[in-house]
Formats: C-alpha cells, sequence, structure tokens
C-alpha cells in the first residue's frame, strides 16, 4: 500500500504552470507525435514542447482530482494498470483550492513517434517544495500523449513494466 501511496503523490506532484482549462476539455498540445530526429538546435525547442505537453496532462490530472471527475481521470492514462495503480488519488487525496503545479524536463531520455521518457522535478509550493528528479514515460495513443509510467526500470525499451 504504501508504494501506491508513493505512486499517488509521484503522479500528483508531477506537473506545470496554472492553467484554467477544465478537466474534461481535450488538451490541444498533446496531440501530435514528436518528432524521431532531433537536429541540435531544436532540442531546446523540443524539451520545452514536452514540458507543455507534461504540464498539460498533469494540470488536467491535478484539476480531475480536485473536480473528482474520474471519468476525466481516466482518459489521461496510457494503460489500464497505470491508471488502477493511481486511482489511489481519489480515494486519499482531496484539495481545497484548485492544484497548481510546475514541471521541469531536466533529460529527455528517450524521444519516439509513440513513447517518450523524461527525467525531470516537479514543483509544488503548496506541498512545500519540489520532487526528487524522477523518470515519467508517454505513450501516444493515436489522437494524445498519455501517461504510462513514472517510475525507474522502463524508459520505452523492452517489455512495459505492466505486462505479464
Amino acid at each position: 500500500m504504501r508504494w501506491r501511496l508513493l505512486l499517488a503523490f509521484t503522479l500528483l506532484v508531477a506537473a506545470c504552470s496554472p492553467s484554467t482549462t477544465p478537466a474534461t476539455t481535450p488538451a490541444t498540445v498533446a496531440t501530435t507525435a514528436p518528432t524521431t530526429t532531433l537536429a541540435p538546435s531544436t532540442t531546446l525547442d523540443r524539451l520545452a514542447e514536452i514540458e507543455a505537453i507534461y504540464q498539460d496532462l498533469q494540470q488536467r490530472l491535478l484539476t480531475a482530482v480536485y473536480q473528482g471527475d474520474r471519468d476525466s481521470y481516466r482518459t489521461l492514462f496510457a494503460n489500464e494498470e497505470f491508471l488502477e495503480a493511481s486511482m489511489v488519488v481519489f480515494d486519499e487525496v482531496s484539495f481545497e483550492t484548485a492544484p497548481q503545479v510546475e514541471v521541469e524536463v531536466l533529460d529527455i531520455v528517450h524521444d519516439g513517434p509513440d513513447c517518450i521518457a523524461f527525467e525531470g522535478i516537479v514543483h509544488r509550493a503548496d506541498l512545500g517544495g519540489s520532487s526528487e528528479p524522477g523518470v515519467t514515460v508517454l505513450e501516444f495513443g493515436g489522437a494524445a500523449w498519455l501517461i504510462s509510467y513514472v517510475g525507474t526500470g522502463w524508459t520505452c525499451s523492452g517489455p512495459h513494466p505492466f505486462d505479464s
């Protein structure tokens, strides 16, 4: 149970700057697959693009938790197993005011057409500071980027940690 709470906290803490977009509004930044080859001059642009995608996902996730909108929350995950492990957020976390977060992508570990892995830090003033650097994996779900995995040991290569 402790790992689920840690996972839930990691998900809650992993987000970016304020947004007034309701949780039910589709993201506009997360609808295109990434470029697979990066020229040196575009690396900073790509880093900023990944930050924007992840910020959007995390702000929508936190807004869904704040509003108690399970349906919107469920649409943000790439796989059922990670979604179910993350549902503890609804059971154990509540916000008195709309949550605001800021993410910082430190390094792109993998950038492919259907999977992005990056190391980042999450800043949450209302939770007293920043998270430890960690790896987040996003998968392209046909129309948008979705949260696939947060943790260590998987960066888009090999079988997914939730595969049996």
